[in-house]
């Protein structure tokens, strides 16, 4: 969610004093084909598992904000392990600190983490007031129309693709899917006119991450690394979220209650560092539009797979979202489907 240098394992090119322009440098169209989709829907199923684990320590803290802090912190924490040992990725990083440095990559990219930290607190906070119906329509709608601005201007330094017939139909069926998967649970919402503000933020914050994942393929090509992209979305990630939650305490206090003694309750981090680094990696393949969609299909899937398996307040998914689900997988397909003039090319 750009890229000052070629991906790993383009061929890399000498790397001028800042992002090349579109029509000298981007290719006309990502690379990676039906393998890279898989992938990203492969990535969008640990998505449900995150987000049932940090739903669990948001619910035995009373603290949704917290619950995020220490899910961010958590993948921190984990990727400064496997720095420690890791030659490769201190190397990624020196080379990402050298090309924010001499101006290969800019700066206000290395904030990336404070848009996924931005979404981190919607859930934690709009959710509460939407419902998680019209929440995950919300974001699925940001996300879409900023999969489709994003690409469309080449946001980050990525492959600029203009909106075609088969990708605004692919959006299109994709939110459809949306609100058909959600339709079962919008009964549980309050009046519309409460909603509309929680919504929108909803909306903004599903927007703001397909932005995050532009940058992520811009610091991925700086340094050569998703993993180096994705240490610093979580480093600069777990610093606004700790003081916001910090804000939080000082304003309202704490809610009292002890951590957590079960390990599984914090691997949400480890979830994260699954997701953020597979979408670093793959945004230059696939555009962040196809990233997007072919993600919220591997979410959709697996938050039903859940459903099936672990059932949570004892509901099975209906037979609407199992529909939704499948919609999305058609709306990925149709979207990932080429022109005919560009695919005899």
């Amino acid at each position: 969610m750009s890229t000052p240098t070629a991906p790993p394992g383009s061929g890399r090119r000498p790397a001028g004093p800042g992002p090349r322009p579109a029509e000298q440098s981007r290719p006309s169209a990502p690379r990676g084909g039906s393998p890279a989709v898989v992938a990203a829907v492969a990535a969008g199923l640990v998505v449900p598992v995150q987000a049932r684990l940090n739903g669990e320590l948001s619910h035995r803290l009373d603290d949704g904000i917290a619950a995020a802090a220490i899910s961010f912190s958590g993948g921190l924490l984990l990727l400064s392990l496997l720095a420690l040992f890791s030659p490769g990725l201190r190397g990624a990083l020196r080379r990402l600190t050298g090309a924010s440095r001499d101006g290969r990559l800019p700066r206000r990219f290395l904030l990336a983490g404070v848009l996924g930290g931005t979404f981190a607190l919607a859930q934690s906070t709009a959710a509460l007031v939407t419902g998680i119906a019209v929440f995950t329509v919300s974001a699925i709608a940001g996300q879409t129309f900023g999969g489709l601005v994003v690409d469309s201007r080449g946001i980050g330094g990525g492959p600029r693709q203009r909106p075609s017939a088969a990708r605004l139909t692919g959006a299109a069926v994709i939110l459809v899917a949306a609100v058909v998967s959600a339709l079962p649970r919008f009964a549980d919402t309050l009046a519309p006119a409460t909603i509309i503000l929680p919504a929108l933020a909803a909306l903004a914050a599903g927007f703001l991450l397909g932005v995050q994942q532009a940058l992520n393929g811009a610091t991925t090509a700086a340094s050569g690394s998703p993993l180096a992209a994705t240490w610093l979305n979580f480093l600069v990630g777990a610093v606004f979220l700790v003081a916001a939650w910090g804000v939080k305490t000082l304003l309202r206090g704490t809610a009292g209650h002890p951590l957590p003694t079960s390990l599984w309750a914090y691997l949400g981090g480890l979830c994260g560092v699954v997701f953020i680094g597979a979408s670093a990696f793959l945004v230059h393949r696939i555009g962040v539009l196809l990233l997007s969609m072919a993600s919220i299909a591997g979410q959709l899937a697996g938050s039903i797979a859940l459903d099936f398996l672990v059932p949570a307040g004892g509901r099975s998914p209906s037979v609407l979202t199992v529909l939704g689900a499948s919609l999305t997988f058609g709306a990925v397909w149709i979207a990932s489907r080429r022109p005919r003039d560009a695919a005899a090319k």
